[in-house]
C-alpha cells in the first residue's frame, strides 16, 4: 500500500515537500489558512483545513497517517513536534523553533518512533556534512557554514527578500547566535561579526545566527573545538537591519507590527527569482593527505527552477527534507530523535540523501567524499 503522509505547514517549503513526495506517496497538506491551501488543492493533493495550534486538534488529524512532516513557523514548532510524538508518529520536522529538540528523545522513544529534526538546509545539510566529516577525517579543527537564500535580482533598501514567513526571519535576527571557539561554547547577539565572503564568485556577506542548533550538543569539544553557522546576505544589509534591531522595531511589543510591514517589502513577486548561496569549510587533517593542517570548502549555488515553480529555497530546504521522509519510510531507523548530524554519519544514509537531491541538480562543488556524493 502507498504510505499515507501528511505535511503540516502549506507555505512555499511544505507545499515543496508536498509537491515532492506526492510523486511516490498519498501526500495531504494540513494549514488554516484557505488562501495557502488552495495551491496544493490545484497540485491534486488532499488538503485539510485545521487550526494545528491546538493540540487535540493535532492528535486526532495525524493518526490516519503514516509519516508527518513538520513544515510550520517557528513558534508553533516544538509544540507541533510534541504532539505528533505523543501520537506515536514518525516525523521530519524543519521547524526553525528555539527550543531544544533533543529533549524530546525520550518521548519518542517511549513511543517507538522517529523524529529526524532540523532536516532542511541550514540546519539540515549543514549538519549532514558535519557528521560526514567528522566520520573521514583524520581530525576536524573548524567548521564554518554559510548559508542564505536571496533575490537574484536585489532592490534596496533590503536587498533581500523573504522566501519564508518573516516571522521567521525576525527570529533568526534576534536569537542569541550559539558557536565554539577553541573548546568553549559562547554566545554572540546575532547580526555580529560580520564579515566579507565570496559564493561562487559573488560578493556577499555573513554574519553569526543560531544555525548550529544541535551540533553543540551531539558533537564533543574535543571532537570538533571550533564551530560557527553565519547567514549570508548582499553587502550593507546587515547594518541596515541592525538599525532597526537599534531602534526597537524588532521588540516583542512590535515584533507583528514589523512582520506585517516588512511582508509587503520582503514578498516575492510573481515570476521573481530567488538564489541559494551555500558553502562550507573544514580545517583538519585528511586521511588522504599529507598530516598537516588543511582547508577544505564545499559549495552549493542553487536558482529557482522554472519548471516545478518552486523556490529555490524550497528546493534546497523542501527536497532535502522529502529526503529525509523516504529514508525515513524505506529504511530502519532507530527510534528517538535523529539531528541530521547522526545521519551523515552512515556514509549509506548520506550518500542515499545527497543522491537523491542531485537528481534535481542540488549538488555540492568541491572534493570528492568517500563514497562519492554525487550521482555519477
Amino acid at each position: 500500500m502507498t504510505a499515507k503522509i501528511l505535511v503540516l505547514g502549506a507555505g512555499r517549503i511544505g507545499a515543496a515537500i508536498a509537491d515532492n513526495l506526492s510523486a511516490d506517496y498519498d501526500v495531504t497538506v494540513a494549514d488554516n489558512n484557505p488562501q495557502a491551501l488552495a495551491v496544493p488543492n490545484n497540485r491534486g493533493l488532499g488538503i485539510k483545513l485545521a487550526d494545528l495550534s491546538h493540540d487535540d486538534t493535532l492528535f486526532n488529524l495525524v493518526r490516519p497517517y503514516d509519516t508527518i512532516v513538520g513544515a510550520l513557523p517557528s513558534q508553533f514548532g516544538f509544540q507541533a513536534l510534541k504532539t505528533v510524538l505523543q501520537a506515536g508518529k514518525p516525523v521530519v520536522d524543519i521547524s526553525f523553533f528555539a527550543e531544544d529538540a533533543l529533549a524530546l528523545d525520550a518521548l519518542a522513544q517511549d513511543n517507538h518512533t522517529t523524529a529526524l529534526v532540523d532536516f532542511g538546509l541550514a540546519p539540515g545539510l549543514t549538519n549532514l556534512i558535519t557528521g560526514r566529516l567528522l566520520a573521514q577525517a583524520e581530525r576536524l579543527d573548524a567548521i564554518r557554514c554559510y548559508v542564505g537564500g536571496l533575490p537574484q535580482n536585489p532592490q534596496p533598501p533590503f536587498n533581500y527578500k523573504a522566501p519564508f514567513a518573516p516571522l521567521d526571519v525576525i527570529e533568526e535576527y534576534t536569537r542569541p547566535a550559539r558557536l565554539r571557539r577553541a573548546g568553549k561554547d559562547i554566545t554572540l547577539p546575532a547580526l555580529s561579526e560580520i564579515e566579507a565572503i565570496r559564493i561562487g564568485g559573488t560578493p556577499l556577506e555573513a554574519f553569526n545566527t543560531d544555525g548550529l542548533r544541535s551540533l553543540l550538543h551531539t558533537i564533543a569539544p574535543e571532537q570538533l573545538p571550533n564551530m560557527v553557522e553565519k547567514t549570508v546576505r548582499y553587502p550593507g544589509h546587515a547594518a541596515f537591519i541592525q538599525q532597526l534591531v537599534d531602534a526597537g522595531f524588532f521588540t516583542p511589543a512590535h515584533r507583528q507590527t514589523t512582520a506585517a510591514v516588512l511582508l509587503e517589502q520582503w514578498q516575492y513577486a510573481p515570476g521573481e527569482a530567488d538564489i541559494t548561496y551555500f558553502a562550507v569549510e573544514a580545517e583538519g587533517r585528511w586521511d588522504d593527505a599529507i598530516d598537516k593542517k588543511e582547508t577544505r570548502r564545499w559549495e552549493l549555488v542553487d536558482r529557482q527552477n522554472t519548471e516545478s515553480g518552486h523556490s529555490s529555497m524550497a528546493r534546497t530546504t523542501g527536497y532535502t527534507a522529502a529526503a529525509g521522509v523516504r529514508l525515513l519510510l524505506n529504511d530502519t531507523l532507530p527510534h528517538g530523535v535523529l539531528p541530521p548530524e547522526t545521519i551523515g554519519a552512515s556514509a549509506r544514509w548520506y550518500t542515499r540523501i545527497m543522491q537523491e537531491l542531485a537528481c534535481y541538480g542540488i549538488t555540492l562543488q568541491g572534493p570528492a567524499f568517500d563514497p562519492p556524493h554525487t550521482v555519477e
